[in-house]
């Protein structure tokens, strides 16, 4: 899969949600999770493998701050990601950002809708054409068919609450069976 983006960092998004998942096409430069965010869900932790590519392994871990620490396995790749929980009404979303420190990129956020099932978790970015649009309202720039939101935590945040619960804000569902 060759991706052509701004950020190098949605090369490891991709790799997150397997091959057969685009990447984000919609991230923040600033976290969308602030400090009040410290919801957790047990159910999240543990080992899981993408049900697209049998090869692709995730492990959720708790981490110091309340928040995720996440690490994907593809073959001898390892990429490792932060994360933090948050809700609106009864969604449940993950602000996703690489973890490695990379002075030749810019930070960026992803932000994922999640349904913990079991043994199962779904999750799609937030990312349809439909939230794009309705992103006008925010500070943003658009590039190779990614749009980058460069407004402050509490506008992108209160944009999340009007519209990430929507049906028609997410993108193509990926889904993850529990290893262990």
């Amino acid at each position: 899969m060759k991706l052509t983006a701004m950020l190098a960092a949605l090369a490891a998004f991709a790799i997150l949600t397997g091959c057969d998942t685009p990447a984000p096409g919609l991230l923040s430069l600033e976290p969308v999770a602030t400090a009040n965010d410290t919801a957790t869900d047990s159910a999240l932790l543990g080992i899981w493998q993408s049900q697209g590519d049998k090869d692709l392994i995730a492990i959720i871990r708790q981490a110091d701050d309340g928040g995720y620490q996440i690490a994907v396995l593809s073959g001898p790749s390892v990429m490792g990601f932060t994360a933090k929980l948050f809700r609106v009404k009864d969604a449940e979303f993950l602000d996703l950002a690489p973890s490695d420190d990379n002075d030749f990129r810019l930070p960026g956020h992803a932000i994922a809708r999640l349904w913990v099932d079991g043994p199962a978790f779904h999750w799609a970015f937030l990312d349809s054409d439909w939230l794009k649009q309705k992103a006008a309202v925010l500070a943003t720039h658009s590039g190779d068919g990614k749009m980058q939101v460069f407004s402050p935590t509490d506008a992108v945040r209160a944009f999340i609450d009007a519209n990430g619960g929507s049906d028609k804000a997410y993108g193509q569902v990926a889904i993850w069976q529990r290893a262990q």
